[in-house]
């Protein structure tokens, strides 16, 4: 069963008197039993008190695993078959079953020996070969692979395994007409075969064919009506494809079963992601009868509540559960996110870090909503040991991947960022963030050939992509090749039809070929088709900018920030526009009186503010900006525009950092923002917070001088003089009369004394 419809069950561990009153061999005799009755959790319970008496009971220890494995709980499931082949050296089963764990955690080589150890007595074992082919392919052998593989069908001609295995190879290597007829021959050579049908199935929705898929589906169905994983599949076709009342009748299958929570919390999330909240309620508060599933039960009926737009009944019955059940984990978990979609940062860690320690087994998702509530308050060092410990407990989260190597990248460890994407593209393949990820990493590091690699690889799978497309029209654009480059933003523009980035790199490309017409035809077009589109505005306004059409440029910008009173740069080129036509005075005019009829009108009232600031009325600014924040105490321009005011005039460092970490929580990739919660940090002499923030903003706008010489500065007070150095060079060379380009000099001078 797909683990986004599997609930892990919480284990209990067994008291001490009990164990010792108990033989092992009686023990095992009742896991038998229970397991026979599908009571899976009392067997496991009687496996572990059997191990704690006799560790080397090989037996038990691969039948503990082989339940784990059933009820997806990949991480005990692979400690425990590990364990139980070390005991079991001459058990080819018990070897073959590690090797598949080992081989899941990308451990190859470990992988490969396990293989070799069954071949050593069985020349011929399939399944030892069709280990080895993987493990193989996994080191990057692919002739070696593609050898073993052949060897397995060889060895067991009546299975379709090993033909789905070789399927799956090719398909990797972009052979997708081999790939096909290879899947289509395991479901020959094995008929009767559900596995086949869902290797030739997904190989399909791999090449967007979702009838086929679906066909194929439907075929294992009817060999085996309640086969969990076909069911599954179908449900993720039906959910993906948009069919989502389709999806009911195989998830009830599942449900009927399995005859355990997990169907029945399946069936929750069903109805929720259907938008039919009301039938998931009496579900819930059945399984809230439930000892067992009490909390969890009623955890998930507070995040209805919640959902349903009633905040405070919903908090309500969290802090009700929590004093009943001080240390339930799903409370505790749910009471964080909450806290952290109010932007209530600080005690939603409280609660996530109560979350994490109350099951400590179960605390990779706690510790994964923490690094996301630590990146938003821009604690990067704090985010990044958060997903490290993500990555502890379940070694194969793609978000913490992608995001720990997003960090890494923005801070320029690019192979670290790269080994990370890589292993992301492994546990999540049909991914396009951890493969994009992958390739912008690349790309980073100078990899044209290897992003390339990357972006086709998963075109393969996903031919319908738009993102796919517009990433490598920007590699076709890197690389001079204006033709491809249009070819692929055209493709993108059709599957997603006003894409802000397919529509730039379209208008980039009719701007510099000079066919001005076909820019502005092309923007105009697609603003009558949206005329609230403020992307497209914004996209506007800088294309009648390149233009120098700044009467045109100034309606656009006043446009975009009408519809996002977010965007900074609208308001900074809006307020470049009325410097370079020297309207300031007339600017300020127009938008204080727009203030006075709107009171509350955030974008007019912060456009005052600037504009106050651009006149050299630092004090007037500042009142203004508390006048945005009163309100809105969110607002990003403001509370950023007045945190730098008092890192830069001396100010209260601490209301500084404040403010800058609101408007970083708001607008988390925003480099102005992520280089003024940096300074702050670098004034408050926190320079390892300061670094990766002025990182991050400098990989963003590279060739902003002031962000240069931020991060010049901050390596000075690090003690890494030779970056120092170089990167206020860096920063001089961009322009030698930015703010501070003086001090930068100054510090050159003295990091250069030997």
């Amino acid at each position: 069963m797909p683990r986004s419809y599997a609930r892990l069950l919480v284990l209990g561990t067994l008291s001490i008197g009990l164990a010792c009153s108990t033989t092992p061999a009686e023990h095992v005799t009742r896991a038998a039993e229970f397991a026979g009755q599908k009571k899976y959790k009392e067997a496991i319970l009687e496996y572990r008190a059997a191990l704690q008496q006799d560790a080397k009971l090989g037996d038990a220890r691969l039948k503990l695993a082989d339940l784990y494995s059933q009820m997806d709980d990949v991480q005990n499931a692979y400690r425990e078959y590990i364990r139980a082949a070390d005991v079991m050296p001459d058990r080819l089963d018990a070897q073959l079953k590690a090797g598949a764990m080992l081989l899941m955690g990308n451990r190859f080589a470990e992988a490969k020996t396990k293989a070799e150890t069954v071949l050593e007595k069985e020349p011929r074992n399939a399944g030892a070969l069709m280990l080895l082919g993987n493990a193989l392919a996994g080191l990057n052998d692919m002739s070696g692979a593609f050898q073993r593989l052949n060897e397995a069908i060889e060895a067991d001609p009546g299975s379709g395994l090993p033909y789905s295995n070789l399927g799956a190879l090719q398909l990797a290597r972009g052979d997708k007409q081999m790939a096909e007829a290879s899947f289509k021959k395991a479901v020959t050579a094995s008929p009767a075969s559900v596995t086949a049908r869902i290797a030739l199935a997904q190989y399909y929705r791999s090449q967007g064919r979702n009838a086929e898929s679906e066909a194929a589906l439907k075929e294992g169905q009817e060999i085996d009506p309640k086969n969990v994983q076909v069911n599954s599949n179908l449900v993720e076709l039906f959910i993906r494809t948009n069919r989502l009342q389709e999806a009911e009748a195989p998830l009830k299958a599942i449900a009927d079963v399995l005859q355990n929570a997990d169907g029945q919390f399946s069936l929750v999330d069903y109805y929720v992601r259907s938008g039919r909240p009301k039938e998931a309620v009496p579900l819930l508060e059945a399984l809230a009868e439930s000892k067992e599933y009490h909390g969890m039960a009623k955890a998930r009926l507070a995040a209805l509540v919640y959902t349903e737009g009633h905040a405070v009944e919903a908090h309500k019955a969290i802090d009700d559960l929590l004093k009943a059940e001080p240390k339930n984990r799903d409370a505790l978990l749910l009471k964080g996110r909450i806290l952290a979609l109010e932007k209530k940062f600080d005690p939603a860690l409280v609660y996530l870090e109560a979350a994490a320690a109350a099951e400590p087994g179960q605390a990779a998702e706690p510790n994964l909503v923490a690094a996301k509530v630590y990146q938003a308050k821009g604690q990067l060092e704090e985010a990044q040991e958060s997903y490290k410990k993500v990555l502890t407990q379940a070694p194969a989260s793609a978000p913490a991947q992608v995001a720990l190597a997003q960090l890494y990248s923005a801070r320029g460890e690019v192979q670290s960022a790269a080994q990370l994407a890589r292993s992301a593209v492994v546990s999540q393949p049909n991914s396009p963030e951890a493969h994009l990820t992958l390739a912008r990493t690349l790309l980073a590091g100078g990899d044209n050939t290897g992003a390339e690699q990357v972006i086709r690889t998963l075109q393969a799978r996903m031919p319908n992509s738009a993102a796919l497309e517009i990433q490598l029209g920007s590699l076709f654009v890197s690389r001079n090749d204006p033709v491809a480059a249009r070819s692929a933003f055209t493709k993108a523009l059709s599957l997603a039809s006003g894409s802000p980035e397919a529509l730039a790199g379209l208008v980039g490309l009719d701007l510099a070929s000079k066919n001005e017409a076909a820019a502005i035809g092309r923007l105009e077009a697609r603003l009558r088709e949206a005329p609230d589109d403020s992307r497209t505005w914004f996209l506007a306004a800088h294309m009648y900018f390149n233009l120098k059409d700044l009467g045109r440029t100034e309606n656009a910008l006043r446009k975009t920030i009408e519809l996002n009173p977010s965007n900074l740069r609208a308001f900074a080129m809006l307020g470049a526009v009325y410097g370079a036509q020297g309207k300031t005075d007339e600017a300020r005019q127009q938008f204080e009186t727009w203030a006075v009829k709107q009171p509350r009108n955030v974008a007019a009232q912060t456009m005052v503010a600037m504009l106050l600031e651009r006149q050299n009325k630092p004090g007037e600014a500042r009142t203004a900006y508390e006048k945005v924040l009163a309100i809105d105490p969110q607002a990003p321009i403001a509370a950023n525009n007045l945190a730098w005011q008092y890192a830069e005039s001396g100010g209260n460092l601490d209301v500084a950092l404040q403010l800058a970490q609101v408007a970083k929580s708001q607008m988390p990739n925003e480099p102005e923002f992520n280089d003024t919660l940096g300074w702050v940090y670098y004034k408050q002499d926190i320079v390892d917070q300061a670094v990766p923030l002025i990182l991050q903003a400098v990989g963003r706008d590279p060739k902003n001088a002031q962000f240069q010489y931020h991060l010049g500065m901050a390596y000075a007070k690090q003690g890494e003089d030779s970056k120092a150095i170089a990167t206020l060079k860096g920063a001089l060379a961009l322009s030698a009369s930015f703010e501070g380009a003086n001090e930068a000099r100054r510090v050159i001078g003295e990091l250069s004394i030997p």
